[in-house]
């Protein structure tokens, strides 16, 4: 090294010595050429084509290489110095010196100006030199020392790509270098583009100005010139200017008269060596604008004038002046849009070292210095603020300021930016004259308030206008000497455009322009607050191209809050005036405010929070650090944290008092922020990830990590640590007692680091993960883990993957001490997690297996050990096998994505019969490769009860796709032999074919235990089909058969166990039981073609089978010499159950071929035929006493209805014909009902789906009269078609017709009267919304009145017209056809009309009778019933009822009732219900009351009525002696009214029942006299009191009132509630009510439901029930009924044998309510109601209801809706002995398939079901299949309902359109 320093020292003649040179360091450029053999091809291209030829034709590098450089040595001085100039510039690694000296001797051969003008070159530099040289004393005056370029640090990476829009926030760029600056300028010729990144105040100023000293000293050889240029004076320059222009408007020539033919000469120079020449541009981020890369659409010319930026841009890019090397100092923020090909450095700060020298040299020889370097040391943040060097040096003069007036406390010390800055100030204006005396009472701020005003005015001034740059004649004098007395401005010399010399100043420094920015905007009256508030923002240290761009440092808004501080406030009001407190009060309010809406948003990016942390710390305030702070985790992604920066983060964490995580990824940061962590205060995860942190940075993290606590997890991923940084670690954390979890994941551990780390692990307690992935280390490593394994208990898993070197390595740790594991390690009662290893796609060799195998078998719990993945070498898997007895595994070894041959497969397989505790061996050898061992675990090992010498262990063995053929199976099957446990055996996916399915079959002896064999895609026939069929018959254990194909695909045996399982436990049961049948032997042969020759033979085998059967050629097809085959094999299979055909091919014919089953086989029960869906024909086993045939969805001619019909001609026990969906259409049909009188079917047709029209529902119509036995028919042509034909039963009596929506004309309604003529037994009739008018039901009321000779025959017509004003006409014309009408009742457009048959009822010519349909009718929701009744016994002339019950009616609807009051005296019922009648409603009634003497109902509950409508309508009360029943429910009741209502109702002696439901008594008088009156009503046996609002003491009058009532049968007080009144009043009066009960013996129904009684009132009630021995329905719901108090009622009701409803739902009862009930339950015979819905039963009670259920044969309707348990099971199968049930909900109850499974089987027995809630269960698609299926055997089932069960969307549609009745909707 010295050697190459002193060649650097010496000055060769270039001329002279360049072959000296080359003759001296031949060997040294060998070697480097020699190292870097892609540089010669250049050199070649130097030497010439024949030379290159010659060269490359030589075999070894070195000798080529020692040539080449002969070759030029020994041509001519200029292809010498250009081979040299090519070494220098080309090679890499090349020592400084030499370099430098062959840069130096090579000159430039092309360039003649270089030789002829050396004298104008080397006196334009040495001008240069001494520019550069003043700068640099003007710009390093002041500073506390030399500035040492060689201990500034730059972090050298190249440039990542900008940050753009959807880029990762983890995205880390280029790994980063440190070097020192001088290395950086030394090495500047290699990159044409440097950036030096610094923050404001690193320094990079100051360092490129002594970096251009350096030049100008002589130690940058590489340069014969440099320029130095500053933007702050380029943003001068407003004119264009050419390269040289620029470069000479700083640096002009020497001033001599050959000035031009010296800037020619520097010209030509540059131009012809531009690598020769390096600029610097300082300060980029100074410029208002941004880079614009030109297109280089044009050349350059030397000579052009540009802009500036356009120039920079040139240079840039390499444009202008190739080759030329470019320095851009910049702010890290402002460099996105410079190219991305830069070489990038970023400028570090001091570190502590550095800052204790720089504040040594600055106090030296001051008495406070000691003192002051002292405390700038001990303070934490005025230490991290000195680690940029400029505000190093303002901490030095603000502790110089601050103690050289005498010592202070650390107290009244600045903490933050703004503080220092604060002082900073201070001291600049002590230095003013009137600023100087020490000590005095009046702060400098003060002294020269105005003077730092105009100051503050012209920063503010410069910031609006982005100029840190002020012209002396733009700032009054008397401020600039000011100014520039106190240091505060610096004035230089600056050249103008026109080349002209002027003064200009600027601010000390950037960031001190914007302090007194802020100062202005916190001072100044004409700042407003949306200015303010402009100005506070957060800056993000992510940056993109479209960013705005600002000359200034970005701090403005940090010195915002930090003047904010409650601290700052005495100087902000000192600068501002004495009286503007408050002005400043108010901007701090505000600043805080905003900061506090950045606290609240949940979307900030780390570089944000960063800042939004910095700017709290500024202010100091705790609560708004509090509400920084509190968030879960702090994510820092690639920027620099400085240590500022994490102090701030500190505060903000331990203000917030919670445990936080800090993610830093990608973040160049300093060791010195590491020394920050202790101070924060909760962190609970730390996470490093970059390729930053190394050994150097893990050591420091080291010292760190025993001040955090609390710490639980830490992650040091992606980084550069070694087994030197994880050691120190590893024992680091050790002093973490509450880590969690560790990663030390992608770094560059070897297996010495993996074994510091696993030394550790017994130490670490509570540690629950590792993470070792993406490391160096190999399978040596690994064992050291698995070793550790065994002897720390507390591992739970080891995870390896051995691709891409390790790429996951973790460990899992089991909680609990070691110690207990220890001691529970034999205890048989202790069932802790099984141990596992992972070691995925590892090479395997036999040594690295057997030591592997040696090492689990020392490891104690091993459960599972996967090897999936490995490559296995050598006999490693013979290994394996020898070694499984001592492997102490209970679970599985997965060895998959494996290759296996065929002996290793044997090897394996051999281990079923070697190794007891192998129970399975999985093999698929088909891509995913499966290589499975499983082994018995504990309780499989020894049983309860099972003696050890004789233990017993089922296997199973799976050799799937294992392209095993017949002689290999030999092979297998020889093995097998000794394995008499095997209960699988599959061999699926193989190439047995025939041969090797006979060879199955023929081992089966051997396989005692066998329950399936797998022979799938075996290339399987038909004939081995059959030889299944004959082994099927034979073999007694089988019981299934599965093939699918004709064998190709699917091929599967089925066995019942032959003998029970040893330990205890039965295997699987393959008896099933599907609609009822017991089925033991099944033969599905799906998807299959069976030709006719094979049915035969294969129906011939299986005639022989004993036992039942079921046979399935679903998804098949079958041709009709096939069926033909089948059918006449069917008599002859006796023990045939079911033949399936779901989805089968056939043509239409051979489906009636199918149906003519029927004749053939007297054992066919049902036949349901279709072409897509579930079809079959089901067998009993003597003779069906009944069958069914549904033949659906086919398309079926006239031909095919006629076949059909004949066919079913002979069939005499034909039940159900189902011939919908067939597209019969009118002429079907109508040939159809042609033979239905032939036909002899005793219950029904269905015809629906069949397209028919109006004529074709006639036809139908007509089978009523044509054929006897039909008694009903059902028609509908709406959306829904429906055409149901019903045949005579016991219970039938007449017949009856509906028509909907047929929408009949005037010839089809001729055609329909022309029918009913020929039926005189019709007793109904129904034809709804087809469009009728009122004329048209007027001729067919009088039509009918002709007809009816039945003693009933209701008229059904439903229309969409009557309502309002039409209903009341209705009436009135009614009345006037006939007088004869004894009943009109209207309930909400429904009209039931009653008439009675006299001897003078005289005939009606049909031929008369019009018929027009009404063409207004525009609502279709109104509906009209007429009904029409003849009764035998004497009639009355008149009416006796009259309902218009919510039609919608007004108060002068009602004016017809005066003159019915006048026709019809002999009234007995009026009902007006749910009407608006209003107060002139009222009145009508009032009025027309006293002309019904008879009357005995009268129902008046409204919709809306005036408060005096009951007075009114007492008023004709009164005169209605003969009222039994009147209801007046929902009436807001006034005094009066009820003053009234209670002298009224004692004056009727024959009411029976009174309804008050829902109504308000307006006063508490009125309410007593009311009550009172009830009172008094000593014959009413019903009474109706629901949602009755009293008070409290009118509550309990009613009590006292009831008691006096005893006639009472019905009691209905549900929802009685409170006015007013207090609780506990309320409470009191509640309980009166069932203690007012005791004397109504003859109770029938009681209702108090939501009365809230409690337990109290039900103990009331208690000892009434037992006296109530009449009691038929009780509803005692949201009572708030207590189990005990459950008990108690459950066991009063034992006496109540008549009650037919209980409802006890939504209160606490439970287990033993429940078990009570159980037994009280049985005795009730009579009960058709059981609601106890919403109660707490659970599983114990659900049982003692289970056994109740058994024995109530009466139960109707049956909820349990959400009753706290899912074990229903049990009572599901219960149902089938509640035979007649028609409602049952267990909704909400959790309940999975096995109730639904088990209800399923008992459908079919509950034959009079309609409804069954299991919504919101756990239900799957298994089980609503289930239930699909058994509604095939329910036709009294409506509907199921399945909402919110675990079945998806399209599996409850798929299910949903092949049974509707499955109701998955929430409606």
């Amino acid at each position: 090294m010295v050697k190459w320093r002193r060649l650097q020292m010496e000055r060769v003649d270039m001329e002279a010595d360049v072959f000296a040179v080359l003759d001296e360091y031949r060997s040294a450029l060998i070697e480097i050429l020699h190292s870097q053999p892609d540089r010669l091809q250049a050199m070649y291209r130097l030497a010439g084509a024949e030379t290159s030829r010659r060269l490359v034709g030589v075999a070894d590098l070195r000798e080529r290489v020692s040539l080449l450089v002969d070759h030029f040595r020994n041509s001519g001085r200029a292809t010498c110095r250009r081979f040299v100039e090519m070494v220098s510039m080309e090679c890499e690694g090349l020592p400084m010196a030499l370099e430098s000296l062959l840069l130096f001797v090579a000159g430039d051969p092309r360039c003649p100006a270089a030789e002829e003008t050396p004298d104008y070159i080397g006196g334009y530099s040495r001008t240069v030199r001494d520019v550069l040289q003043q700068k640099c004393q003007r710009v390093t005056c002041g500073l506390a020392g030399a500035v040492r370029l060689d201990e500034a640090r730059v972090s050298l990476r190249h440039r990542a790509l900008p940050r753009r829009a959807g880029s990762l926030e983890g995205e880390e760029p280029g790994v980063e270098r440190v070097i020192t600056v001088e290395s950086l300028l030394s090495s500047l010729h290699n990159a044409r583009l440097t950036v030096l990144l610094g923050p404001a105040g690193s320094g990079k100023t100051v360092l490129m100005h002594c970096a251009g000293q350096r030049w100008a000293q002589g130690h940058l050889p590489a340069f014969q010139l440099l320029y130095l240029l500053e933007f702050r004076q380029l943003n001068l320059l407003t004119r264009p200017l050419s390269l040289s222009q620029l470069l000479f408007h700083f640096f002009p020539p020497s001033a001599h008269s050959e000035e031009q033919q010296e800037g020619e000469a520097v010209l030509s120079f540059i131009l012809a060596n531009p690598q020769k020449v390096c600029v610097i541009f300082d300060g980029y981020d100074e410029v208002s604008s941004r880079f614009a890369p030109e297109t280089p659409s044009t050349a350059w010319e030397p000579r052009q004038a540009l802009p500036v930026l356009e120039l920079f841009s040139g240079l840039c890019s390499g444009r202008i002046l190739p080759g030329c090397c470019v320095l851009v100092t910049c702010r890290p923020r402002d460099t996105a849009d410079l190219p991305d090909s830069a070489l990038e450095g970023e400028l570090l700060g001091f570190d502590r070292r550095q800052v204790e020298e720089y504040a040594e040299r600055y106090f030296r020889g001051k008495a406070h210095g000691l003192q002051a370097a002292a405390h700038l040391l001990a303070s934490r943040h005025i230490l991290t603020m000195c680690y940029v060097p400029a505000l190093c040096h303002l901490c030095c003069v603000c502790l110089d300021y601050l103690f050289s007036r005498g010592p202070r406390p650390p107290s009244l010390l600045p903490t933050t930016v703004t503080q220092v800055y604060l002082q900073i100030l201070n001291a600049f204006l002590s230095r003013a004259p009137a600023g100087g005396a020490v000590g005095g009472a009046v702060s400098p701020l003060q002294q020269h308030r105005a003077e730092l005003r105009g100051l503050c005015q012209l920063a503010m001034q410069g910031l609006e206008i982005s100029s840190i740059v002020f012209p002396t004649q733009h700032v009054p004098g008397t401020l600039l000497d000011f100014a520039m007395r106190t240091g505060l401005l610096s004035q230089f010399e600056m050249r103008l455009s026109d080349g002209s010399q002027g003064n200009g100043c600027a601010f000390m420094h950037l960031a001190m322009q914007e302090f007194l920015a802020a100062l202005h905007l916190m001072t100044s009256e004409g700042v407003t607050e949306p200015q303010l508030r402009k100005k506070l923002n957060l800056k993000t240290r992510w940056t993109s191209r479209t960013d705005p761009k600002t000359v200034f440092t970005d701090t403005l808004h940090l010195y915002l809050c930090g003047l904010a501080a409650p601290t700052c406030t005495p100087h902000l009001v000192h600068l501002a005036g004495g009286r503007a407190e408050g002005q400043v009060q108010r901007r701090q309010d505000v600043v805080l405010k905003v900061l506090q809406g950045f606290s609240s948003s949940a979307h900030l990016t780390g570089p944000k929070l960063v800042e939004l942390s910095r700017c709290t710390h500024e202010t100091q305030d705790v609560r708004l650090a509090k509400a920084v702070g509190s968030r879960p985790c702090f994510e820092l992604r690639n920027i620099r944290l400085a240590p500022v920066d994490m102090d701030a983060l500190a505060f903000v964490i331990s203000a917030a008092g919670r445990g936080v995580g800090l993610d830093i990824a990608g973040c160049s940061m300093e060791l010195e922020c590491l020394q920050a962590l202790p101070s924060f205060q909760h962190i609970d995860y730390l996470i490093f990830r970059s390729r930053k942190y190394d050994d150097a940075f893990a050591e420091v993290l080291s010292g760190v990590l025993p001040s955090l606590p609390a710490l639980k997890r830490l992650e040091f991923i992606c980084g550069n640590l070694t087994e030197v940084g994880a050691a120190k670690l590893a024992r680091a954390v050790q002093s973490c007692p509450q880590i969690t979890q560790l990663s030390l994941s992608d770094n560059t551990l070897r297996d010495g680091g993996v074994r510091e780390v696993a030394e550790v692990l017994p130490q670490m307690t509570s540690l629950c993960s590792l993470s070792l992935g993406k490391n160096s280390c190999t399978l040596d490593g690994v064992f050291t883990l698995l070793e550790k394994m065994a002897t720390c208990l507390r591992i739970q898993t080891v995870h390896i993957d051995g691709q891409r070197e390790m790429s996951e390595m973790s460990v899992l740790f089991s909680q609990g001490s070691e110690s207990l594991s220890c001691a529970q390690e034999d205890s048989p009662s202790t069932h802790r997690p099984g141990r596992t290893v992972s070691l995925l796609n590892c090479s395997l060799t036999a040594a690295k297996l057997d030591k592997l195998c040696k090492i689990l078998a020392g490891c104690p719990g091993l459960s599972v050990v996967d090897l999936s993945g490995s490559e296995w070498k050598d006999e490693a898997l013979q290994v394996l096998a020898d070694s499984l007895q001592t492997l102490g595994i209970s679970r599985e070894i997965s060895m998959n994505r494996i290759t296996v041959s065929l002996d290793e497969l044997l090897v394996l397989t051999r281990s079923l019969t070697t190794c007891p505790e192998v129970v399975e061996v999985d093999i698929r050898l088909q891509d995913p490769t499966k290589v499975c061992l499983l082994f018995a675990g504990e309780t499989q090992r020894q049983p309860p009860g099972m003696k050890a010498a004789n233990p017993v262990v089922w296997k199973k063995l799976r050799l799937m796709a294992c392209s095993l053929r017949p002689p290999d199976l030999d092979r297998v099957c020889e093995t097998l032999r000794g394995c008499p446990a095997l209960t699988l055996l599959d061999v699926s996916g193989n190439a047995l074919g025939d041969s090797g399915l006979r060879k199955l079959l023929d081992l089966l002896p051997q396989l005692s235990a066998i329950q399936e064999i797998n022979a799938s895609e075996n290339a399987v026939t038909m004939e081995g089909v059959v030889h299944l069929a004959t082994a099927l018959c034979t073999c007694r254990n089988m019981s299934e058969i599965e093939v699918s194909h004709g064998g190709k695909k699917k091929l599967i045996l089925k066995f019942r166990c032959s003998k029970r399982v040893q330990s205890g436990e039965s295997l699987e049961v393959t008896t099933s039981q599907k609609n009822g049948l017991q089925l033991y032997k099944k033969l599905s042969l799906t998807h299959s073609d069976i030709q006719p020759a094979r049915m035969d033979q294969l129906c011939g085998r299986l005639a022989q089978c004993p036992g039942m059967l079921e046979l399935s050629f679903s998804h098949g097809s079958l041709g009709e010499a096939s069926i033909q085959k089948l059918l006449k094999r069917i008599p002859g299979m006796v023990a045939l159950q079911l033949l399936d055909v779901s989805h089968v091919q056939m043509s239409t014919d051979g489906v009636l071929l199918l149906v003519r089953s029927l004749i053939d086989c007297q054992r066919v029960k049902a036949v349901e035929l279709r072409p897509q869906g579930e079809a079959f024909i089901k067998f009993v086993q003597v003779k069906a006493e009944y069958a069914t045939c549904r033949v659906t969805q086919y398309h079926l001619t006239q031909r095919n209805v006629e076949k059909l019909a004949r066919i079913l001609q002979e069939c005499s026990h034909l039940s159900h014909l189902d011939l919908s969906g067939n597209l019969l259409r009118d002429e079907g049909v109508k040939r159809f009902v042609e033979f239905l009188p032939k036909l002899r079917i005793s219950s029904s047709v269905n015809l629906n789906d069949n397209s028919l029209t109006q004529t074709g529902a006639l036809y139908l119509v007509s089978s009523i009269s044509v054929c006897e036995r039909v008694v009903s028919v059902e028609v509908s042509l709406g959306t829904v078609e429906k055409s149901f034909i019903r045949f005579l039963e016991d219970e039938d009596n007449g017949k009856t017709l509906s028509l909907r929506e047929c929408h009949f004309g005037v010839e089809h309604l001729q055609k329909l009267a022309d029918i009913l003529q020929d039926c005189p037994l019709l007793v109904k009739l129904e034809i709804s919304n087809n469009g009728l008018s009122a004329d048209v039901i007027e001729d067919l009321l009088k039509v009918m009145m002709s007809l009816c000779l039945m003693v009933y025959c209701p008229i059904r017509i439903e229309e969409s017209w009557i309502k309002e004003e039409a209903a009341v006409r209705l009436v009135c014309s009614c009345l006037d056809v006939n007088s004869n009408i004894t009943e009109i009742r209207v309930n909400q457009m429904t009209a039931n009309i009653t008439l009675e048959k006299t001897a003078a009822l005289r005939s009606v010519n049909l031929a008369s009778v019009r018929y027009a349909p009404r063409s207004d009718c525009a609502d279709e929701s109104c509906l009209v019933i007429i009904y029409i009744s003849v009764p035998l016994t004497q009639p009355l002339p008149l009416p006796v009822s009259l309902s218009l019950v919510d039609c919608a009616l007004q108060g002068q609807n009602l004016s017809f009732l005066l003159s019915v009051s006048q026709n019809c005296p002999l009234l007995q019922e009026l009902d007006l219900s749910r009407n608006s009648i209003g107060k002139e409603g009222m009145e009508f009634i009032s009025a027309a009351l006293p002309g019904f003497p008879n009357l005995r109902t009268l129902r008046l509950g409204l919709k809306q009525v005036s408060e005096d409508g009951v007075g009114i309508l007492m008023e004709g009360v009164a005169h209605c002696r003969s009222l039994e029943s009147l209801s007046v429910p929902r009436h807001a009741i006034t005094e009066e009214a009820a003053v009234a209502l209670g002298g009224t109702l004692p004056k009727l002696q024959h009411l029976r029942a009174i309804d008050l439901s829902g109504c308000s008594i307006l006063s508490g008088a009125g309410s007593h006299d009311l009550l009172r009156g009830l009172g008094q009503c000593h014959a009413v046996e019903e009474l109706r009191l629901d949602s009755l609002l009293l008070n409290a003491e009118a509550t309990a009058c009613l009590a006292g009132e009831l008691k006096g009532m005893a006639s009472v049968r019905r009691l209905l007080l549900n929802k009685v509630t409170m006015a007013t009144g207090s609780s506990e009043e309320g409470r009191r009066a509640i309980l009166s009510l069932p203690g007012s009960l005791g004397g109504f013996h003859g109770m029938e129904e009681l209702e108090l439901d939501e009365v809230r009684m409690g337990e109290g009132g039900v103990l009331q009630l208690v000892k009434h029930l037992p006296s109530w021995t009449r009691l038929r329905r009780i509803s005692l719901s949201e009572n708030c009924v207590s189990d005990a108090a459950g008990q108690r009622l459950a066991a009063s009701l034992h006496h109540c044998t008549a009650l037919e409803e209980l409802r006890l739902s939504r209160n606490a009862l439970g287990d033993a309510s429940a078990a009570q009930l159980g037994v009280v339950l049985p005795v009730l015979t009579r009960l058709k109601v059981l609601d106890l819905s919403e109660n707490r039963i659970g599983t114990e009670g659900a049982e003692k209801l289970t056994e109740s259920l058994v024995q109530m044969s009466s139960l109707r309707k049956l909820h349990l809706i959400s009753i706290g348990t899912a074990e229903l099971t049990g009572l599901a199968e219960s149902l089938q002995h509640c035979v007649c049930a028609e409602e049952v909900s267990l909704a909400w109850n959790d309940c999975g398939d096995e109730v639904a499974l088990k209800m399923a089987q008992v459908l079919p027995r509950c034959t009079k079901l309609k409804r069954l809630d299991l919504e919101c269960n756990k239900i799957s698609s298994a089980g609503a299949s289930a239930l699909a299926e058994s509604l095939r055997s329910c036709p009294s089932i409506e509907v199921i309902r399945l909402w919110k069960n675990s079945v998806s969307y399209d599996e409850a549609q798929r299910l949903h359109s092949r049974e509707p009745r499955l109701n998955f909707s929430s409606t």
